[in-house]
């Protein structure tokens, strides 16, 4: 089983804070801390007996450049599951 994410991404690569906090990107990762970026895909093996996929993330906010303000994050990460 593949997931792939899209977002909107800022112009550090890192998806785009659509709330009111300044200068916070995200940063969306698989559970080893391997970043995930706007068009980058994970992969899983499906277990047979529980016909299932587990897509362990994490997800954090950061401040590449400093000045973070204060305010909201909120960022939309779709994911497109592909089973072949």
């Amino acid at each position: 089983m593949k997931a792939t994410f899209s977002g909107t991404a800022d112009s550090t690569g890192y998806y785009k804070n659509q709330g009111t906090a300044g200068n916070i990107q995200l940063e969306l990762q698989s559970e080893d801390g391997t970043t995930l970026n706007n068009g980058s895909s994970q992969s899983v093996q499906v277990d047979e007996a529980s016909q299932s996929a587990r897509f362990p993330l994490q997800v954090r906010a950061l401040s590449v450049n400093g000045g973070a303000t204060q305010g909201t994050i909120q960022a939309v990460i779709n994911v497109t599951y592909t089973y072949a």
